[in-house]
């Protein structure tokens, strides 16, 4: 990857909706174009995932081994004023 991460985030052991808001607080936290990579359990990934898409942020990558995800997010302009209920999404 070309872009240096801004900021990391583990919410390996944190179960769904506290990974959604771990990584909401850490891009209200970042300037927009920042990259944050995220290190999850399997069971917080799908909604992490969905997370960023329905905040309107990018997904740069994805590595997942079966157990643990690792997701890079790049924030986007313009995201931070939807629902707050976007984070409360449950698998």
């Amino acid at each position: 990857m070309s872009a240096e991460v801004s900021k990391k985030l583990d919410v390996r052991g944190l179960k769904p909706p506290e990974p959604n808001m771990k990584l909401k607080e850490a891009l209200e936290s970042v300037e927009i174009g920042s990259l944050i990579e995220v290190v999850g359990d399997k069971m917080a990934s799908r909604s992490i995932q969905r997370f960023v898409r329905m905040r309107g942020h990018e997904t740069v990558s994805v590595d997942d081994d079966g157990e643990t995800f690792t997701l890079v997010v790049k924030k986007v302009a313009g995201t931070g004023d939807l629902p707050l209920d976007c984070i409360l999404v449950k698998d």
